[in-house]
């Protein structure tokens, strides 16, 4: 191939990885106008049935198969168990999207009973503790295509970029209520309406909860 011919497709590709950057930084740039209304089009909104949609998929509804499909990316899937005291005390099985679009971070807290969780446990790879105390497990492969078809209970958002008190108000509008931890330095605000907390901590990663409201 020819220099010349060479040059007009290296600057289409640029331009299309370009506009990838773009869309996907769209991803924490929404407004609180987004949530309740009739544009179905809309990024992030809850509808009548008092489900969330939030990056493509449905909480309560949307499979983790079709939540690969939204985020296009595959997911890391383990199993959980959190120690007494915790906030997320108990087992859950999770699925860790560690780069999506601008490099954000998405966890996926999946649906299941108490003993289908168990039947996991059972067969999974022998358990890693971490610092904390919480222990994670690998499921076995033979587990995975039944781990496809749970449903997503929970998202969690870790933006790659930096988000400030005033930035949560220019995208969700007004918090229904804030709490800080005056000792760690944590900062918890809840928009009731589209069952969002937000985590905020100086020199720490953002964390954004939704759940159904």
């Amino acid at each position: 191939m020819s220099q010349d011919t060479s040059k007009p497709i290296a600057y289409l590709g640029l331009k299309l990885f370009a506009a990838t950057i773009v869309a996907t930084a769209l991803v924490f740039a929404w407004t609180s106008s987004n949530y309740k209304n009739d544009n179905r089009s809309q990024d992030t909104w809850v509808d009548d049935s008092g489900r969330l949609h939030v990056l493509g998929m449905v909480l309560g509804q949307t499979v983790l198969r079709g939540a690969e499909i939204a985020l296009k990316s595959r997911s890391d899937i383990a199993l959980y168990i959190y120690p007494q005291g915790h906030a997320d005390e108990g087992m859950a099985l999770e699925a860790f999207f560690p780069s999506i679009g601008d490099h954000s971070k998405v966890i996926l807290e999946l649906e299941a009973s108490k003993a289908t969780l168990e039947q996991f446990q059972q067969r999974s790879t022998l358990p890693h503790l971490y610092p904390n105390l919480v222990v994670r497990m690998n499921l076995h492969p033979e587990d995975l295509p039944a781990v496809q078809r749970l449903v997503v209970k929970k998202l969690t958002l870790i933006p790659s970029i930096e988000v400030k008190p005033e930035n949560l108000k220019a995208r969700f509008g007004e918090a229904s209520s804030m709490n800080a931890d005056h000792e760690d330095g944590t900062v918890y605000y809840y928009f009731s309406d589209i069952g969002l907390k937000a985590t905020l901590k100086e020199d720490d990663a953002t964390r954004l909860l939704f759940t159904n409201p």
